[in-house]
């Protein structure tokens, strides 16, 4: 019989192949999970509610599935436990986005993707924690506390799927699902040494999730593999009648898998090592390496500016979730400070309920948006996204993949930015250009400093996962002595 730490130390795969050749049960394994939580989490605050009883509940009838071979009962991720960020709604659950106007609000209905996952079997440990309203790259702003980094819990753990990630990370789950609006799930992926693909936009459904951006926002899985990414990814994905942005796949996104990767183009970006600590650049030009070793044609080439998409991305997010947000004002639902008009109601619920980086981006969007400016404003910043699109179409034209840091460097440690919070949102450069031009962008660990890891990122053209997955997959083999020996995991 498996101890909890042998179990919470396989991934998705090893776990899937335990339940089919009967080794393990759903609940055995779930039940190691939860042990895992209620011995961890205290350090570690990934989690804001754990819902233990609907876990075992889910675990019990995965496993009666599989003994009966039922409707999804063979399905891969049958009775394998995951992790939901708590800006993605499962019915009957609290869904608090860590805002304090959020905080005792219940669901009424799952978002699709919960529901993809929830249908074939996949046990729910919990809902994790993250920046409030997903507006951060630390997950400090919480209003339920901040998450620690599982590997050095003096550092951040990235943002805002910081607990997403930290779940993964800390052997809370062996799975999770996030959401990418600038580098959301691949900057928590990055800092605690996971895998974490964006995928195109539309890819997977955001019904049922609270909107940053909605232009921007994306629903992605955090893994500690490239092959467990693109199983659980393949799981998520697809059409939803309930979101008119949603697209299928192009194909297997495992089909790749394996395959070699000699003949690809892949350009790598110039100039990062201005933009990256000497040991990030380090990591970056042997992976860069690694990629010819294998077969690959790698050269530089030249990104859009970095400062300029950087620029593009705040106003657009500042001006979209001040739109989306204006739905909370204390009378339809959530937090209400009470008052005599509706004018004091929403006054003083706003000014309660939020926190001050979500303050700081409505009014941020307001302007932007305002009758003042008359939308020209937005309107440019529209314009210089297009032409960005125009530019990374060039470039997929001539490559099929371009090469970057994920960040520019380790986790850096809690509190780095309370003293200048604009600050933080330089951490995204790398990660926002995916998001701007929605397409899709996988990051692994690509080695360490001897305790922290680095993240190097593959961007494709839209619905090239299954490349960029067997690129990926590819690198992170290569890599793996390198990553062992410079990175200390939990």
């Amino acid at each position: 019989m498996k101890t909890t730490d042998e179990i919470t130390n396989l991934t998705v795969a090893e776990l899937s192949n335990e339940i089919r050749s009967r080794n393990l049960s759903a609940r055995e394994i779930t039940e190691a999970y939860l042990s895992r939580i209620e011995k961890c989490d205290s350090d570690i605050n990934s989690y804001i509610t754990v819902t233990r009883d609907i876990a075992l509940s889910a675990a019990d009838e995965a496993d009666r599935r599989i003994r009966t071979n039922e409707n999804a009962g063979e399905h891969r991720l049958a009775g394998i436990p995951f992790s939901v960020k708590d800006n993605i709604n499962v019915k009957g659950t609290k869904t608090t986005c860590a805002s304090k106007i959020l905080s005792e609000f219940v669901s009424p209905y799952s978002a699709s993707v919960f529901e993809k996952i929830e249908g074939v079997g996949g046990v729910l440990l919990g809902k994790t924690n993250l920046d409030e309203f997903a507006m951060g790259s630390s997950c400090e702003k919480s209003y339920f506390g901040a998450v620690k980094n599982p590997l050095d819990p003096a550092r951040s753990p990235g943002g805002s799927s910081g607990g997403a990630a930290a779940s993964v990370a800390a052997r809370m789950a062996p799975w999770a699902i996030g959401t990418d609006t600038g580098g959301s799930t691949r900057q928590p992926a990055s800092f605690c040494g996971l895998v974490s693909m964006k995928p195109t936009y539309g890819l997977v459904s955001r019904y049922g999730v609270a909107e940053l951006a909605s232009s921007l926002d994306t629903v992605s899985p955090i893994t500690k593999t490239v092959y467990d990414n693109a199983l659980v990814l393949s799981s998520m994905c697809g059409r939803d009648t309930r979101d008119m942005t949603s697209i299928e796949p192009d194909g297997d996104l495992l089909g790749e898998i394996g395959e070699e990767i000699k003949g690809l183009k892949i350009g790598l970006m110039k100039d990062y090592e201005g933009l990256c600590t000497e040991g990030m650049a380090g990591s970056l030009r042997r992976a860069a390496g690694i990629l010819e070793s294998l077969g690959a044609e790698v050269e530089y080439v030249t990104l859009p500016p970095s400062n300029i998409s950087l620029d593009t991305y705040m106003v657009m997010t500042s001006a979209e979730c001040s739109s989306n947000l204006a739905r909370y004002d204390g009378v339809k639902y959530g937090y209400s400070s009470g008052g005599e008009s509706y004018a004091d109601i929403m006054i003083g619920s706003r000014s309660a309920g939020f926190g001050d980086e979500v303050k700081r981006r409505i009014v941020t969007g307001a302007f932007v948006l305002s009758s003042t400016l008359h939308g020209d404003y937005y309107r440019k910043v529209k314009a210089v996204q297009l032409r960005i699109c125009k530019m990374i179409d060039e470039i997929f034209g001539k490559y099929d993949m371009v090469l970057t840091p994920t960040t520019s460097g380790k986790a850096f440690r809690l509190d780095k930015y309370a003293e200048d919070p604009v600050e933080l949102y330089g951490s995204d450069i790398f990660t926002i250009l995916a998001n701007l031009t929605g397409c899709p962008a996988i990051t692994l660990p690509c080695g360490g400093d001897g305790k922290m890891p680095y993240g190097a990122m593959l961007m494709g053209k839209k619905l090239s996962e299954a490349k960029l997955y067997r690129t990926a997959y590819a690198l992170e083999d290569a890599l793996k002595p390198y990553v062992k020996e410079e990175v200390r995991f939990v």
